[in-house]
């Protein structure tokens, strides 16, 4: 009870802090109660890991139950989830304490501690009912920030909304299917992972469930076909709320804690596909994000790219390929922020991130420029970034398995690198275009403040530290790997699966 209580306080205090925040008397204030709030929640955040001494990690925490709807209350973590809970934390903190005055009001700051309380809920959940709720409840927060400028932006608001429904109707579907099957087959707690995992889903329904749940992942994780919301909510929409929904950690955890363990022969059958829209979406972003000029689109399409290769990774179903996704997820959700930052500094003094507005700010903004090149370095995976590992274990997890998508793999993060060196010459280098359109001269751009300056290298930190240093995060993640791969290769009941049939 004691470790359910404290998974509940991690999950409830960035949403106690949400609606102080959003009572406060002004934005200054609800601010400070932000910053408190999730500086508090980091810390408790990493208790769960401290507590993780050894590497198979299995923390189970057992609440109160509903009987009436046939649920507990139910939360654990597993090597994979126990990090991210610090991680989205000081994620969330990071955008507090960085992020421009004028961008953060309270509607604003209340959506991200709401939105960060939700996604806490997805990792922790051990029930599906719990799940569905804290799925659906992550893209409340952003919908109510862009209604309000629908007035404004109808194409932005239209867009949310197929996001908001395709995303969640799905899943939620899904979940209450396999509750229904479980109870028909005995599970006395039906929306109980493990006891579903017990009792086992039918065959003959497993692949349906497994498409109804991908295409919740598949736009969750802005992949193609349902890839259209990112770049676009990146470009027009509230910048902090987006960098959090677009984390990729959420679909990734999904298909581990839940569809693999659940749907095992729904899996066998049908990751070769999820592989291929993977792969697909990882070039499909690289491409586009080669063409844009604005470094939000850019970014939105990156994003994708990257959340493709983790598709990729965790579809292919191999221990390095799935131990590369897991570590990508993490290591791209990092560097991507920074340079989301950037980016979101970069407007805030000059009105746009038209890369054909800038030019030559390198001379007023270096320390900026600096941040940019090295968190972009960090993204591409360069040597000495955590990304670097993740991508050299995804690609030879691949490549003996499959060698042609690793090929085309390579060629994705080509492209990628290609994209982020450009848009560092187009916005940094050489001088300001003639007659620029940006309502700020490049004369007067501001250098980063103190707080900017300190996020960033925190960030830039945490990534070269990691990736120096993986082995933890590596050790973390490998009994995750080895139990959802043999609960894919073997099934409920530990019965070795005939993928012929």
């Amino acid at each position: 009870m004691t470790m359910f209580l404290l998974l509940a306080t991690i999950i409830l205090l960035p949403a106690l802090a949400a609606l102080i925040a959003s009572r406060a008397r002004s934005d200054e204030a609800a601010r400070r109660v932000a910053l408190a709030g999730a500086a508090a929640n980091l810390l408790l955040a990493l208790v769960p890991l401290a507590l993780s001494r050894g590497a198979a990690v299995a923390i189970d925490a057992i609440g109160p139950a509903a009987p009436l709807v046939g649920a507990r209350l139910r939360l654990g973590l597993d090597g994979y989830t126990v990090a991210l809970l610090p991680l989205l934390n000081f994620l969330l903190l990071a955008l507090l304490a960085a992020g421009p005055r004028a961008a953060l009001d309270r509607r604003t700051i209340a959506a991200l501690l709401a939105t960060c309380s939700a996604i806490l809920g997805v990792y922790c959940a051990a029930d599906l009912a719990l799940l569905a709720v804290a799925w659906v409840a992550a893209l409340l927060p952003g919908e109510r920030l862009v209604a309000r400028r629908g007035a404004e932006d109808r194409i932005l608001r239209r867009i949310y909304r197929i996001f908001l429904i395709g995303g969640t109707a799905p899943l939620v579907l899904a979940f209450g299917a396999i509750a229904v099957m479980g109870a028909r087959r005995g599970a006395a707690l039906p929306f109980d992972v493990e006891e579903l995992a017990r009792v086992g889903v039918p065959e003959a329904w497993q692949s349906p469930l497994f498409a109804l749940i991908a295409i919740a992942v598949l736009m969750r994780m802005a992949a193609v076909p349902f890839h259209g919301w990112l770049p676009v909510l990146l470009e027009r929409g509230p910048l902090g709320v987006t960098v959090l929904l677009a984390e990729m950690q959420v679909g990734a955890c999904v298909l581990v804690r839940v569809v693999m363990p659940l749907l095992p022969e729904g899996c066998a059958a049908n990751m070769p596909i999820l592989a291929g829209l993977g792969l697909f979406s990882a070039l499909h972003g690289s491409v586009l994000a080669l063409t844009q000029t604005d470094l939000r689109r850019m970014l939105g399409y990156l994003v994708a790219s990257q959340k493709g290769l983790v598709i990729l990774g965790i579809a292919a179903m191999t221990p390095l390929s799935l131990s590369g996704a897991l570590l990508q997820s993490f290591a791209s959700s990092i560097a991507i922020t920074g340079v989301a930052m950037v980016v979101w500094a970069l407007e805030a003094r000059t009105g746009t991130a038209d890369t054909r507005e800038l030019g030559g700010l390198v001379a007023r903004t270096p320390r900026m420029a600096a941040f940019f090149f090295l968190l972009v370095c960090a993204a591409i995976g360069f040597p000495g970034a955590l990304s670097f590992v993740s991508e050299d274990l995804l690609l030879h997890g691949i490549l003996h398995v499959h060698p042609a998508p690793s090929i085309l793999m390579l060629g994705a993060t080509a492209l990628n690198g290609i994209t982020m060196f450009r848009a560092f010459q187009r916005t940094f280098l050489g001088p300001l275009p003639r007659g620029a359109l940006g309502p700020r001269p490049a004369v007067r751009v501001e250098p980063l403040l103190f707080r900017e300056r300190a996020v960033l290298l925190s960030i830039l930190g945490l990534t070269v530290a990691l990736g120096v240093a993986p082995s933890r995060l590596l050790a973390l993640h490998e009994p995750v790997v080895q139990r959802v791969l043999a609960g894919v290769s073997h099934g409920p009941g530990g019965a070795p699966l005939d993928r012929h049939r």
